[in-house]
């Protein structure tokens, strides 16, 4: 297996790392120093006179020197990220393409893609974050996409941190039975081993759209000892009976997907699920659609439109706590943990 640093698989070289380190850096400096103070001067400014639409916002707020500015080191990261990640790991590409079909033959746990799997347009035609070559083309996009996360998540999700402290805050069914879990795109399988770690007696699935992340995904728990089992699935056309889950989990999944296709898959969610099974997910919060005339409203337009978050604006504006309920799930509680820098939602079916 490839040298690993914590659960992601070191850079090539220690210059390589060095270069990542600086990147990671510049990105925690613009979210701690520079984005509080643009957003002090951008609410002054906008303070003036209420702005009438999103675009009067974005007429006033563009040419302010530290609105581009961070506006600029947000992209900058961003693309820096990507350059560092993609040119250590091709120098290692052989040796972990090795790893992924040694993986693809080993256990503990399993693993199933299809090479002439049928993706969608709205995935084939968006590039997540900016990642080069987007989730499905490059078959180290896996590898890419959870040292990417090492990078975008500064220094909070460095071991799986993050994805632990989420599931931890997962309500079990109020039987307290736990015997089959899904973890809905699971990308890099993070959420799905920390499920499985959480409740090591349960048969755990992590399913994603892209045949790179189950892939990886799959090594990745492996390289960890659990036995959790990933497969290539459209999120909204799972192949699991009906009633056969007890919770189902989704991490950052409905912002990437066109709002219909959330709804999709919210109620494939609970079809899925037995009765009193928990349905929680983490993402982002949703306001209503006069809340885009703000500064929030301004910088979620700016990680739609530079940050390959195609349909983020749309779901944050979107009535998703009512899809919940319309799939048919009580007690939705749209805010259950809001203490985090995202809120876990959890309903009940």
């Amino acid at each position: 297996m490839p040298e690993q640093w914590g659960t992601t698989p070191q850079a090539a070289e220690r210059e390589d790392d060095s270069y990542l380190y600086f990147a990671e850096g510049l990105r925690s400096f613009t979210q701690k120093q520079v984005a509080p103070v643009m957003t002090r001067i951008a609410e002054a400014v906008l303070a003036e006179a209420p702005p009438t639409s999103l675009d009067d916002v974005k007429r006033r707020l563009d040419p302010l020197p530290i609105v581009a500015s961070r506006n600029r080191l947000m992209r900058s990261t961003q693309e820096m990220k990507w350059v560092g990640i993609n040119e250590t790991y091709r120098k290692r590409e052989a040796e972990l393409l090795a790893a992924l079909d040694a993986a693809d033959r080993a256990g503990p746990g399993s693993v199933r893609y299809d090479p002439n799997f049928d993706y969608p347009a709205y995935f084939r035609e968006s590039r997540f974050h900016l990642q080069p070559g987007g989730y499905w083309t490059d078959p180290l996009a896996g590898f890419f996409y959870h040292y990417g996360t090492k990078v975008f998540f500064t220094g909070r999700n460095n071991d799986d941190d993050l994805q632990r402290e989420l599931v931890a805050l997962i309500p079990t069914p109020a039987d307290g039975e736990v015997r089959r879990v899904l973890d809905l795109g699971c990308s890099a399988g993070q959420s799905a081993t920390a499920l499985k770690e959480r409740f090591p007696q349960a048969e755990v699935w992590g399913i994603d759209i892209s045949a790179p992340m189950v892939r990886y995904a799959h090594y990745r728990a492996i390289t960890m000892g659990l036995e959790v089992h990933f497969a290539q699935m459209k999120a909204e056309e799972l192949e699991f009976p009906d009633a056969s889950m007890d919770i189902v989990w989704a991490f950052i999944l409905f912002h990437e997907v066109p709002v219909e296709i959330g709804q999709q898959i919210v109620r494939e969610a609970y079809r899925v699920l037995r009765p009193g099974g928990v349905f929680a997910l983490a993402d982002f919060p949703n306001r209503p659609p006069e809340q885009a005339a703000t500064v929030a409203g301004y910088v979620r337009d700016f990680d739609t439109n530079h940050n390959g978050e195609r349909f983020g604006s749309a779901f944050v504006y979107s009535d998703f706590v009512g899809a919940m309920r319309r799939a048919g799930f009580s007690s939705v509680n749209p805010d259950a943990a809001p203490g985090n820098w995202i809120p876990v939602r959890v309903c009940v079916k």
